[in-house]
């Protein structure tokens, strides 16, 4: 797991290092789901982005969610919706739902979109989402008694999971036209204590048992493969999230595997 955040927070770095301060729009006319994380910040937060088809005249509605799988009153679950055009080269720059978040998109092609988030509190930290394969985006994920999960993200991908009560949680992501991807993950909610130190991982994450895997609605950040989920309960998109955190919240992944 340290490997892939240290590879995914690098090519982020390297990517910011490149962006202008003007967005060429044009170019992310055929692209629609971006999937990233935040850099310069010691919280593990992703940043989905769903840019819609264009309307009559040319706008599309943009939708971005930034997540990072904690309870309140730490953790975030911020909801962004607004429009852009295919021409100019001025930034866009959202304000969530809420009023107190930003986000500065400073740079939008279909290789990536770069940009910044402001918190709260004022700290910024910046991003890079690249292009989100194997049904990278995000999710509206029902969790029910039988610890069974089904969701379906802004772009129609599939998911398909069975926790269990250990916090292991296998099944499938599909995506139209292409087979399954199949994930096993684990929430470190439920880890162990030793699992957390091998890792190199913070022990506070096993203050949040009680929220986790909880049933009910959640929107979610999945990444690529299902390799990572996170996700609050509530009405995210209206500014309200819950204080349940979705059961795969951050975890050890285990190899993903194609079926």
């Amino acid at each position: 797991m340290k490997h892939l955040i240290l590879v995914t927070v690098l090519a982020a770095v390297a990517a910011s290092l490149l962006v202008t301060h003007s967005i060429d729009r044009t170019q992310a006319q055929s692209q629609s789901v971006f999937f990233g994380f935040l850099v310069g910040t010691p919280r593990i937060a992703a940043v989905a982005l769903d840019l819609g088809a264009p309307d009559a005249n040319g706008q599309r509605v943009l939708r971005a969610y930034v997540c990072d799988g904690l309870g309140p009153p730490a953790g975030i679950a911020i909801w962004f919706r607004g429009s852009v055009t295919g021409e100019g080269s001025e930034s866009v720059s959202l304000t969530s739902v809420g009023g107190q978040e930003k986000l500065v998109i400073t740079a939008m092609t279909d290789r990536g979109v770069y940009g910044a988030f402001t918190d709260a509190d004022g700290a910024v930290a910046h991003f890079a989402a690249y292009p989100g394969m194997d049904g990278a985006g995000i999710y509206q994920v029902t969790l029910d008694e039988a610890l069974h999960y089904r969701g379906t993200s802004t772009d129609g991908a599939v998911l398909d999971a069975q926790a269990g009560t250990d916090g292991r949680t296998s099944g499938t992501i599909t995506v139209a036209g292409r087979p399954p991807i199949g994930f096993t993950v684990r929430s470190l909610a439920l880890a162990t204590p030793a699992l957390l130190s091998e890792h190199g991982l913070s022990q506070d994450f096993l203050s949040f048992v009680s929220v986790n895997q909880v049933p009910g609605e959640y929107t979610a950040v999945i990444a690529p493969g299902g390799s990572h989920w996170l996700g609050r309960s509530g009405s995210v998109q209206s500014a309200e999230p819950g204080a349940f955190i979705i059961g795969l919240d951050k975890k050890e992944a285990v190899p993903t595997t194609r079926r």
